[in-house]
């Protein structure tokens, strides 16, 4: 991933040329809509400004992006930083095989096609390479947003009204794609946009129907009641669906005998050890499943973390 990080810092931005594509998320089997849009010579320069500035950064506002760590559910990002995930097996694929066709062959014919877009892509293309900036769309997309409000500009010290159907762009986007990867800087737009939230939703429904993990439990409805819609839980439970050590062998053995080390409080089922889940125990049982209630060598104190990278 690093070639590739070098490769979208590194692109000859001022070479490529540019082209703006807005797209819908689609129910059939290619996964979305896109369409062309043709836009002046102006647009099209302040479109291949805006995406070297976020990346490359400027002097006179932000650094760009100077960094990236891999993608995980719970990994966060800074203002400098993105996050790393193969394009592989992820949605975006489907949108840039729709971004990729033709552009003759799927241009923009009317302005009603603009309303209610997911979001848009500048694409980039210089020689055989090229780099793909996403931004998910504002309200100012919606046909709701243009009924409720009025354009004005003031001009040579006259307020005038202009037309209702214009559009706003941001300074920034959500993610980038180069070659095999994808490069996230807002991690929040980039999981809607790409849906990850029914991902999120499907894998704790997996997860309570795995024979290990269901076995941890005397009963695994409280737990369900403490995860129910909240997101950030959803994503911790993904996350112990993908690291799945409560499958290592004598998981629920080492478990028992820590916790009355430690005086964790949980509270095991006489004969089997099975785990009697509560709702004043299931934060704990969490940070279990997780691997995320850590100890310090240094200071022998335990801490629950919000992510953890092994060494």
């Amino acid at each position: 991933m690093q070639a590739d990080f070098d490769a979208l810092r590194n692109f000859d931005y001022d070479a490529a040329k540019v082209s703006f594509w807005v797209f819908k998320k689609s129910a059939k089997i290619q996964g979305f809509t896109a369409h062309y849009v043709q836009t002046d010579l102006g647009l099209s320069n302040l479109l291949l400004g805006l995406v070297k500035q976020s990346i490359n950064g400027a002097t006179t506002q932000g650094t760009g992006i100077s960094e990236f760590a891999p993608y995980s559910y719970l990994a966060e990002v800074n203002e400098n930083s993105c996050l790393s995930l193969p394009i592989e097996g992820e949605r975006f694929a489907l949108l840039k095989a729709q971004v990729d066709r033709p552009a003759d062959q799927c241009m923009l014919e009317s302005k009603v096609q603009l309303y209610q877009a997911t979001g848009y892509v500048v694409k980039l293309k210089q020689g055989d390479q090229a780099v793909y900036a996403v931004k998910r769309s504002s309200s100012a997309w919606k046909p709701s947003f243009h009924v409720s409000v009025i354009n004005l500009i003031f001009k040579d010290g006259v307020m005038s009204a202009v037309e209702d159907d214009t559009l706003t762009i941001k300074r920034n986007f959500d993610f980038y794609c180069v070659n095999a990867t994808l490069f996230i800087a807002s991690k929040r737009d980039f999981e809607s946009t790409m849906e990850y939230r029914t991902a999120f939703t499907g894998a704790f429904a997996t997860l309570l129907q795995t024979k290990d993990f269901a076995n941890l439990f005397v009963d695994t409805q409280p737990l369900a009641d403490y995860i129910g819609e909240n997101m950030i839980h959803l994503r911790r439970m993904a996350t112990v669906q993908q690291r799945n050590i409560f499958s290592q062998p004598d998981f629920l053995k080492k478990l028992k005998e820590v916790n009355t080390q430690r005086g964790w409080g949980l509270n095991f089922e006489q004969g089997s050890s099975r785990i009697i889940a509560c709702p004043s125990t299931t934060r704990t049982i969490m940070q279990v499943l997780l691997d995320h209630r850590l100890l310090s060598e240094i200071t022998s104190n335990v801490y629950d973390v919000p992510d953890a990278t092994k060494i």
